[in-house]
């Protein structure tokens, strides 16, 4: 069953128009005698013209006789489902004035149309493909891209259940109803829904451990439509006020997909892209801005350390000298405590007879605060840099003596302190006040 032949006077027939194609009557050769030579494009095998009645349609095509060898062109057209697919699609685009030929070939071969669809101005061909047998996703991409090299458009159109492809390549899924309606495009077209935060400077949706408000970038996605007649369709690619698009915000199940889309989905989906895009750059930037905000509080937060441990480091050398300086200048043994405390600015106090006598390295950023209780105690510094530190922030009359002594060179980390003494977090936290929490 084909619906094109080739006569031996008048050349290529179209069976399913009126004059053929070429402006001849069809009764000029159905059931004449002799028989009408008419032959196969592909096989060359003798074709005769049949009438057929088939539900509402009004089926005359081209069967070839008997004992035809095997062809291309038979093999094509078999199936009724296919047959009347092909009708269809031809029908509905001349209704829109486009012309529509059946089996036409590209020259060298490559690709052979069910249904060669052609704008009246020549500018636009559209493949129209019945793929109602099974085929792989490999196979129809390579035949797809293979018209997109000769410049002509096209639509894949299948009634399977199952269509593995329908994502890979511009198709349609069709359904034709029991009771004779009109034929239903029921997948492959999309619609574009979408949605915005109410306030589009400030969406808190997947910020992906950034800080800060980001701007919305969109949650519209894209959803199958309504079934739809299949003449719409068609009358819809020939007008180009549907084309297939492959889309860029993915649906959530498939990925990325082939779908026919209208421009006013492509334009929401563009406006989603670019809102999307522009949110992927603030996030970046945001991202840049806060990892440096956080190494910057890293390397301090090191440098702050390092400075306590240098601190408990002095106190703890300092401490035998002080005890020796002040028996000599008191005449009696001092009691040292064993950490700095807030009440004598993170100095070690050092107590005679039960009264304050003097601070070992007092904070000097601390110093201004208690210069009133600090005022009768001896201050002791490890070396001139520090006393001078103290003292600026100290009474002027306050009295700030140094004990030189071999400090241990500063430690790459801070280590942890002899017999139960302060660790650094330890110091750090009666600084801030964080132990009486």
């Amino acid at each position: 069953m084909v619906f094109v032949g080739v006569h031996g006077k008048w050349g290529r027939i179209d069976a399913t128009q009126a004059d053929l194609g070429c402006g001849q009557d069809r009764e000029s050769i159905y059931k004449v005698k002799p028989p009408a030579p008419l032959t196969c494009y592909e096989c060359e095998w003798r074709l005769h013209l049949v009438h057929r009645t088939y539900g509402a349609y009004d089926l005359w095509f081209l069967r070839h006789a008997k004992n035809a060898p095997h062809c291309e062109a038979r093999l094509a057209g078999e199936g009724m489902a296919h047959h009347l697919l092909k009708l269809d699609l031809a029908h509905h685009a001349r209704a829109v004035g486009w012309s529509a030929e059946y089996e036409v070939a590209a020259l060298d071969g490559s690709w052979r149309a069910d249904v060669m669809a052609t704008s009246p101005d020549g500018t636009r061909r559209v493949a129209l493909e019945a793929q109602m047998s099974a085929i792989s996703i490999t196979d129809i991409e390579a035949r797809t891209a293979r018209y997109a090299a000769a410049g002509v458009e096209v639509c894949w159109f299948t009634d399977r259940k199952s269509v593995p492809w329908l994502d890979a390549v511009p198709s349609v899924q069709i359904v034709r109803p029991e009771d004779g309606g009109a034929v239903q495009i029921t997948a492959g077209a999309a619609c574009f829904q979408p949605e915005w935060c109410c306030d589009r400077v400030d969406c808190g949706w997947n910020s992906w451990g950034v800080e800060g408000a980001l701007p919305c970038g969109g949650h519209g996605k894209w959803s199958g439509v309504e079934p739809f007649p299949l003449d719409r369709f068609v009358a819809a690619i020939c007008a180009n006020t549907t084309r297939p698009h492959r889309l860029r915000v993915p649906s959530w199940e498939k990925g990325e997909t082939w779908r026919w889309i209208t421009e006013r989905y492509f334009g929401l989906e563009e406006e989603q892209v670019r809102a999307t895009a522009w949110r992927n750059q603030v996030r970046e930037r945001l991202a840049a801005i806060q990892q440096r905000q956080r190494e910057a509080k890293a390397a301090a937060e090191q440098e702050h350390m390092a400075a306590i441990e240098a601190l408990l480091q002095r106190q703890k050398a300092l401490v035998k000298p002080v005890v020796e300086f002040v028996f000599h200048e008191a005449g009696v043994y001092p009691n040292v405590g064993r950490d700095g405390v807030p009440e004598f600015a993170m100095g070690v106090p050092v107590y005679v007879q039960g009264e304050p006598y003097a601070v070992i390295c007092p904070v000097a950023s601390r110093v201004p605060a208690l210069r009133r209780r600090l005022v009768p105690l001896v201050l002791f510094a490890a070396s001139e840099r520090e006393r001078s530190r103290i003292a600026a922030q100290a009474d002027p009359g306050q009295r700030v003596e140094v004990l030189a002594v071999e400090l241990p060179p500063a430690a790459s980390a801070p280590t942890q302190r002899e017999q139960g003494g302060l660790t650094v977090k330890q110091a750090v936290n009666r600084m801030f006040g964080l132990d009486r929490m």
